[in-house]
């Protein structure tokens, strides 16, 4: 069965990624998690053997993506003038290369296991729609049989709760719908304390690279914050 995974992202530059970590990150900061973000998802998805997509913006004139992925994906341009049709072009455009489903998932969950992505599979197998669920009423993940335009029409992206949103769409249009395992999205601060502390206790693998990057970011911000109390 012919299956396929997007990895949908931004192409990590200072500057123009992970914004909502600058000031407690630098800008250079900023763009090397993302870049461990990638490199760790990859190498989950590659357990599933599945054909990978990589849709980004914007453009990667210095192949900033193929350094960190490699060249075996499949590079495309991500299409369109909000995120929900670029969703939507992305999954029609690999949709129409024969794959029976394909599952796009994001770039801030790095955390994302095999199961998860498994599941969602598993999922598209009985019903139209698989979603991923954050625990900040979002989604990291949706995947489809048929491309369906109306799964993504009338979502204020980044605003409210998307999932549930999207989940009443889904079933305006007559479509089936079910629910992949729930992740934490990487998007701040907190979430970064959050994490080091499910690392520091032995919740998490301190293996990946995100978790490397993690544990030196955090112990030099307690240094610093135990400096300025002396």
């Amino acid at each position: 069965m012919r299956e396929a995974i997007i990895i949908f992202t931004r192409v990590p530059i200072p500057g123009r990624t992970k914004t909502r970590l600058q000031g407690f990150l630098t800008k250079d900061q900023c763009a090397q998690i993302h870049k461990n973000f990638l490199k760790d998802i990859k190498k989950t998805c590659e357990k599933l053997n599945k054909d990978i997509f990589v849709f980004y913006t914007p453009e990667d004139k210095d192949n900033i993506l193929k350094d960190i992925l490699g060249e075996k994906c499949n590079y495309k341009i991500q299409q369109g003038n909000d995120l929900g049709e670029k969703m939507y072009n992305a999954i029609d455009y690999v949709l129409s290369k024969k794959y029976k489903s394909c599952i796009l998932i994001g770039t801030d969950i790095p955390y994302l296991k095999k199961e998860d992505l498994s599941k969602a599979f598993k999922i598209l197998r009985k019903k139209d729609v698989v979603l991923g669920p954050t625990e900040d009423k979002g989604y990291y993940l949706v995947g489809m049989k048929k491309s369906n335009k109306a799964v993504f029409e009338n979502i204020e992206y980044g605003h409210g709760n998307v999932l549930d949103n999207t989940i009443s769409s889904i079933k305006n249009a007559n479509l089936t719908c079910d629910l992949t395992n729930k992740n934490v999205d990487i998007d701040d601060k907190d979430d970064l304390l959050y994490f080091y502390n499910e690392i520091t206790k032995g919740r998490i693998s301190e293996n990946t690279n995100t978790s490397k990057f993690i544990i030196n970011v955090i112990e030099e911000y307690k240094k610093e914050c135990l400096r300025l109390t002396v």
